[in-house]
């Protein structure tokens, strides 16, 4: 997984690119765990990009998009909004929705 910051995942919504957004940062716990979940669900979809946001350097758009707690996890097909959960959740959870894509 990638770590991409806020202007990175726009552009990339832009192009339609198919996306799990992973708001992350240095300093959760539950995030330390989920993202060698995701790492190891990336290879299943090759036509979805997963990248990480740190959310203490990327406030703003933490803020912009109403979100308040870590990890967040966004699946977005282009600049359409599929799924967005907080905390941990289940691999079938998120591979539900990447299937769909």
């Amino acid at each position: 997984m990638e770590n991409v910051t806020a202007s990175t995942v726009k552009e990339l919504q832009s192009k339609g690119e198919k996306l799990l957004v992973d708001i992350t940062a240095k300093w959760c716990g539950p995030c330390k765990t989920l993202v060698p979940r995701l790492e190891s669900m990336e290879s299943s979809f090759p036509n979805v990009k997963f990248v990480k946001v740190d959310a203490d350097e990327n406030r703003d758009f933490l803020m912009s998009m109403g979100i308040s707690s870590v990890p967040t996890v966004m699946i977005y097909d282009g600049e359409n909004l599929i799924n967005r959960s907080a905390g941990v959740q289940p691999e079938s959870h998120y591979k539900s929705f990447l299937t769909s894509l």
